[in-house]
């Protein structure tokens, strides 16, 4: 806390005082992070001319980049460790609030794409969004346990773990050329 109090110019008494803890701090830096860094990808979704794994995989390497702009490695190491040990901590809700909140901003994505499913079913896009989560986090995990990995190795495990998954999932055009929902004439 004292190295914290530093580097904001503030005595660590007063730091405690407005935070309470280092949880506090990282409850702070986790929830304000996330949520600009979500702000700041709003739009930047869509690549004309991408095909469906790429949109996708550029999706969650933002994520995972942006991510680790908020915290480094070690930091989510230990926000991924409270949550699984003390899961009725106030970090631990707040965690759960910021994967809440990616699956949202990710289901707003899917739904505005025209997709259509190899079964002809119209598929949920909250259920999509975590579906894909649920496959992105076991490699986010992989990248902030391993100090090495770089984030073009996690680019390349996302677009191997992606790839089958949405090419069995969506049809071969909506694949190739995803459309957004409004441009269809």
């Amino acid at each position: 806390m004292a190295d914290i109090a530093a580097a904001a110019e503030v005595s660590a008494p007063t730091l405690f005082n407005y935070f309470g803890s280092k949880d506090g701090i990282l409850i702070a830096m986790i929830s304000e992070g996330t949520r600009e860094a979500r702000e700041r990808d709003r739009g930047q979704q869509w690549q004309d001319g991408a095909d469906l794994v790429s949109l996708v995989v550029a999706l969650f390497l933002r994520v995972s980049s942006r991510t680790l702009d908020v915290a480094g490695k070690r930091v989510w190491r230990h926000a991924e460790a409270a949550a699984i040990r003390q899961p009725d901590t106030a970090l631990s809700r707040e965690y759960r609030n910021v994967s809440d909140a990616l699956k949202m901003f990710l289901a707003g994505f899917l739904s505005e794409l025209d997709l259509q499913t190899r079964a002809g079913r119209d598929c949920p896009p909250e259920f999509l969004a975590e579906l894909l989560i649920d496959r992105w986090m076991p490699c986010f995990i992989q990248l902030i346990t391993s100090e090495e990995r770089t984030l073009a190795e996690h680019e390349a495990v996302l677009q191997a773990q992606f790839a089958p998954l949405i090419r069995l999932l969506f049809t071969d055009a909506c694949v190739d050329h995803p459309r957004r929902k409004e441009s269809r004439a």
